[in-house]
């Protein structure tokens, strides 16, 4: 009998944010804002609450005891490839979730910062794969 591949969390924590500039015809339509490494941590932190918060909600675990669960968190580049990374994600139906955060640094508004899903290894091969592990660059 083939040994089935254990369930993961995966986080995506996007390095740079892109928000729009408020228009000004000298400048680009969008400003890089660079994400130190603490915020980026505490982004990853923040879209794994939200996944187990939204599984326990969707499932009824409420009261279920807490399971550690391997947890691989990965570097995006940008707020782009992070999105891209979440699309292939909920195409593949594997429900991701996404976490907006608000700044003053981003400007107004919330802006999505970090992506986590519940995914066994082959399920994200070809999606996830080629992002280097947080950290290691």
């Amino acid at each position: 009998m083939k040994k089935q591949e254990e369930t993961r969390i995966y986080v995506v924590v996007a390095g740079t944010i892109q928000v729009p500039v408020i228009a000004n015809s000298c400048k680009p339509p969008l400003k890089t804002v660079v994400q130190p490494v603490g915020r980026q941590i505490a982004q990853a932190c923040h879209a794994v609450s939200k996944l187990r918060y939204e599984k326990s909600q969707h499932f009824g675990d409420v009261g279920v005891p807490f399971e550690p669960m391997t947890t691989i968190i990965l570097q995006a580049r940008d707020s782009a490839e992070m999105g891209h990374v979440h699309y292939l994600l909920f195409k593949k139906k594997l429900q991701p979730v996404i976490f907006s955060d608000n700044n003053p640094e981003y400007g107004p508004g919330d802006w999505p910062t970090s992506v986590a899903v519940f995914a066994q290894p082959k399920k994200v091969k070809g999606i996830l794969d080629y992002l280097p592990l947080w950290g290691s660059k």
